[in-house]
């Protein structure tokens, strides 16, 4: 279990750093979805070479197979909106939206694997809810007040 914690931590601390360089490449005028296409790119080419390095070989499920090429195009839809979203607003409101969607797989896993809902799963999903709140109210806020630099 211990391991697997550490992946879990390495690839949100990669994928928010994936978001920090789209917003940096956005602001200095790259194409930020070029980037990114760029990043997952050579991410899939190291892991097929740590595939093939490991010899374990590409024994999948034919149902399993279409299943990863489904979700890996849902997840290419999902950043390139991302990658829309904050071309258009600050980082913040699109990251919170997007950070929205791990909560679907946490809801599912619950209602479909009979998960059990801890009490420290309900101060997660409570404190979640409550960062929501905050930020869009400060959206609300921000948005009224008027404009300055």
């Amino acid at each position: 279990m211990g391991t697997s914690i550490v992946f879990c931590f390495l690839g949100a601390l990669s994928f928010g750093s994936c978001a920090c360089v789209s917003k940096i490449a956005d602001r200095q005028g790259c194409r930020a979805s070029a980037l990114i296409s760029c990043l997952f790119g050579w991410a899939a080419v190291f892991m097929l070479i740590r595939t093939l390095v490991a010899k374990t070989g590409f024994a999948l499920p034919g149902r399993a197979t279409g299943m990863a090429v489904v979700l890996g195009v849902c997840a290419a839809v999902a950043i390139f909106a991302f990658q829309m979203s904050i071309s258009m607003g600050k980082v913040t409101v699109a990251w919170l939206v997007m950070n929205l969607s791990s909560g679907v797989p946490a809801l599912v896993s619950i209602w479909l694997y009979r998960e059990e809902l801890t009490p420290l799963k309900y101060v997660a999903f409570t404190l979640a809810l409550a960062a929501l709140i905050c930020l869009f109210l400060g959206k609300k806020l921000e948005m009224q007040a008027p404009a300055t630099k």
